[in-house]
């Protein structure tokens, strides 16, 4: 068990100040606390969204302490909270827990963000930011067919993958941004200046892949949760690496086939 304080801000230093800085401009949710909840933290629960079936398995683990992609969402109905919202709540403040939410800085931190991640797991280095700084270009070693990246995202994401073979069989350049990265005609633009040969994102939109396919981009939708469960699991296994047996750290998978 240790001080919530003291956590709160060992995870602030560990995510920088310039990406939290970023993010209050960039970002209309949640980027720090939200909810603050017992003095003592005896277990870190992390989550890609919250919601009343993740907030019901904290409760039952016996977390107090809540790190989120996607964190509570705030938003009202003319000054009032609909009735997901109010479950919601009801079980944050039952359980006095803390709510902490990193929604950009969880995709667009260069070594903890969910892009960075994915990008590391595929054997690619990271190159340069896309999609207005929530995502990266990155490149590999050597050309990699187009179906052995679709078999590598397939083992990945633990899922088939809706992929539009449009561009190289061979490639070396990719752009990654995870969850709902619908490309529109600026994007596009991007990726063509920057060389990207596979873009992989998160949710499919229907005018997408018609798009790409004219471009002559290869395109993965991986599913928008699937490609969002790694930022919170890398910052989680940072906890763990400075508190130790201190504090325990869970991560609780709630899976959306979206």
């Amino acid at each position: 068990m240790i001080k919530r304080d003291e956590l709160i801000k060992f995870i602030y230093k560990t995510i920088g100040e310039e990406w939290l800085q970023k993010a209050l401009v960039k970002d209309e949710l949640a980027n720090g606390v939200q909810v603050l909840g017992d003095e003592k933290v005896n277990k870190v629960a992390l989550g890609t969204s919250l919601t009343e079936d993740f907030l019901k398995e904290v409760e039952r683990v016996g977390s107090n302490f809540g790190i989120f992609h996607h964190g509570f969402d705030v938003r009202t109905y003319k000054s009032r909270y609909p009735l997901f919202s109010q479950k919601r709540l009801r079980l944050i403040f039952e359980n006095k827990m803390t709510v902490m939410g990193f929604h950009y800085t969880l995709d667009a931190h260069p070594t903890l963000g969910n892009n960075a991640v994915i990008i590391r797991e595929l054997g690619a280095q990271l190159k340069e930011s896309l999609f207005e700084e929530w995502g990266y270009t990155a490149t590999f070693p050597k050309p990699m067919m187009i179906k052995e990246l679709s078999d590598r995202c397939a083992k990945l994401f633990e899922h088939d993958v809706f992929a539009v073979f449009s561009g190289p069989e061979k490639v070396t350049t990719i752009g990654v941004v995870s969850g709902a990265g619908k490309p529109y005609g600026e994007h596009l633009a991007e990726m063509e200046e920057k060389g990207v040969q596979l873009f992989i994102t998160g949710e499919p939109s229907e005018s997408v892949p018609h798009k790409m396919k004219e471009s002559g981009i290869n395109y993965f939708a991986c599913g928008h949760y699937a490609t969002e469960v790694f930022g919170v699991q890398e910052l989680g296994k940072v906890i763990k690496a400075e508190f130790k047996d201190k504090l325990e750290v869970e991560f609780i998978d709630i899976p959306n086939p979206i």
